[in-house]
């Protein structure tokens, strides 16, 4: 790392509120119950991670329909944190949620940069988008519930069979046919792999999709582009810079209001690392977008047309709305 781009992170981190004011019902930083370490904490069950690599980490293989042996009911057997108390996703009731209303926003510093090259890969349950970044290009999310400053990783995508299924997160028990989670790792750690495994080592941001009507015939996204490229599992695509695209190309400006609870990876080994953020702004989706996705090609053979986890209990969780 450049002295440059080391005095960057010194400066941006850590982030402390200690002098911010609340006007809210709750206060998240000043409530026990946020962030605290939890003793029992599923990330500290040991488990054998060499058996075959999915997700974020190695772990024996698993599935997504409910009924399948290896389907998400059975996924703790496949990796013990899967059955923890704070698991993702969740059901968000907005009429439950606490009221945050505090003095600094959350931003991404770097929405608008544009990296080096963009690597597409078909993972085989899901496709993601890895930038490369020059110098200190890489976008930082900091403020809202975060205490440190927080650096973009990659994306990736959960889809279901139609239009009224797809996105993991559910908000007042309505599904979304698509949801997208913009990855970022703690900075204190350095790394993402660094960070993966720390009870604070991630932060999520998810937005779920409207399809628009009518629209079998273009698309609206860039990221979809690239899609037919990596049909087949396991492939994947270089994006040269002068194809590449930005997180404002993919979310567009900042100033939304959010969600954010404590939860856990959706996949195995479904460790419980996550700071969430769900975004209250819908992006669209074209119908022929939908149908790339749902054209993928699964570790199975068979087209990916379901790829997410059914919402988890809340259980003593409190979600903070901002």
């Amino acid at each position: 790392m450049s002295a440059l781009c080391l005095s960057l992170l010194l400066a941006c981190q850590p982030v402390v509120f200690a002098g911010d004011s609340f006007t809210a019902d709750y206060t998240a930083e000043n409530d026990p119950a946020w962030g605290q370490k939890r003793t029992t904490h599923p990330n500290e069950i040991s488990y054998d991670a060499s058996e075959a690599k999915v997700g974020f980490f190695s772990a024996p293989s698993w599935t997504y329909p409910i009924r399948d042996p290896l389907g998400p009911p059975n996924w703790p057997i496949v990796a013990p944190a899967c059955g923890g108390q704070f698991q993702s996703p969740i059901n968000i009731v907005t009429s439950r949620a606490l009221v945050v209303n505090r003095k600094v926003p959350l931003e991404i510093l770097g929405l608008t940069s544009l990296p080096s090259s963009i690597i597409a890969e078909n993972e085989g349950y899901s496709v993601k988008f890895t930038p490369r970044w020059n110098l200190c290009a890489r976008p930082m999310m900091r403020g809202g519930p975060l205490k440190t400053a927080y650096f973009f990783e990659q994306m990736h995508f959960h889809w279901g069979p139609n239009n009224k299924q797809g996105s993991e997160h559910t908000i007042d028990g309505r599904r979304f046919p698509l949801e997208v989670h913009l990855v970022f790792y703690n900075g204190l750690y350095g790394s993402f792999d660094k960070a993966k495994g720390e009870v604070d080592g991630l932060a999520v941001v998810g937005f779920v999709y409207d399809v628009v009507a009518s629209s079998s015939s273009f698309s609206l996204n860039l990221w979809s582009n690239f899609l037919p490229q990596v049909r087949q599992p396991r492939s994947t695509l270089e994006i040269p810079f002068t194809r590449a695209f930005s997180l404002h190309n993919v979310i567009g400006s900042m100033g939304w209001s959010y969600y954010a609870y404590e939860g856990s990876l959706t996949t195995p080994p479904c460790l419980e690392t996550v700071n969430w953020i769900v975004s209250t702004r819908r992006l669209i989706v074209t119908e022929q977008e939908m149908n790339r996705l749902r054209s993928l090609i699964g570790t199975n053979g068979q087209p990916m047309v379901l790829n997410y986890r059914p919402v988890q209990p809340q259980n003593t969780r409190r979600v903070f709305f901002y």
